[in-house]
């Protein structure tokens, strides 16, 4: 169902896709069900038009531009123009396109529109990104500003790290005892 909804998003911004003949087929189904719906102009429609497709300035484009060029026609709003096999796996391709099509001016303005407003949506997600890897440094900046030793601690790392010297001392001097006791020869009796 996703895949039906995206080629019809991309049928109602282009008002002309390049899809498979099957894809298309059923793309065409949902298309003219949706203009159906919106050329009634209510919430109702509306709001099974958003249904499908969740995004409302495109649905307003629907309901307000697309469908009123449809308003004599009783069905038939979609038309499939066959293109001939795919390269490499002999897909048939064809063409879904709208009957009633915009004019190139109209189409690139919303295209644009569209566009800039998801182009807005991928700035703020890299800017909460950003934001998100800044706030663990800050976070880790503050715990190691926290974890530094008072006066007290000091002193018993200092004391902890002198007994460690005099036992690390004491046991060099225990294994040279024991390296020259073991160098001397043996005296026969």
């Amino acid at each position: 169902m996703a895949l039906l909804k995206n080629l019809c998003r991309a049928l109602f911004i282009h008002e002309r896709i390049r899809t498979t003949l099957q894809k298309a087929k059923e793309a065409r189904r949902l298309a003219e069900r949706l203009i159906e719906f919106a050329k009634h102009n209510d919430l109702a429609g509306k709001r099974h038009v958003y249904r499908y497709i969740p995004d409302h300035k495109l649905v307003k484009i629907i309901c307000g531009e697309i469908a009123p060029k449809f308003a004599e026609r009783k069905g038939g709003y979609t038309r499939i123009y066959k293109l001939g096999p795919r390269t490499g796996d002999g897909a048939e391709m064809v063409l879904l396109e709208l009957v009633e099509r915009s004019d190139d001016n109209v189409l690139d303005l919303r295209r644009k529109l569209i566009e800039r407003r998801h182009g807005a949506e991928e700035k703020v997600k890299k800017e909460k990104a950003k934001k998100d890897k800044e706030q663990p440094k800050k976070k880790e900046e503050g715990i190691k500003e926290k974890s530094k030793p008072d006066k007290h601690q000091k002193e018993r790392a200092d004391i902890d790290r002198n007994k460690e010297k005099e036992k690390n001392k004491e046991k060099d001097k225990k294994n040279k005892n024991d390296k020259t006791q073991k160098q001397q020869p043996l005296k026969k009796k």
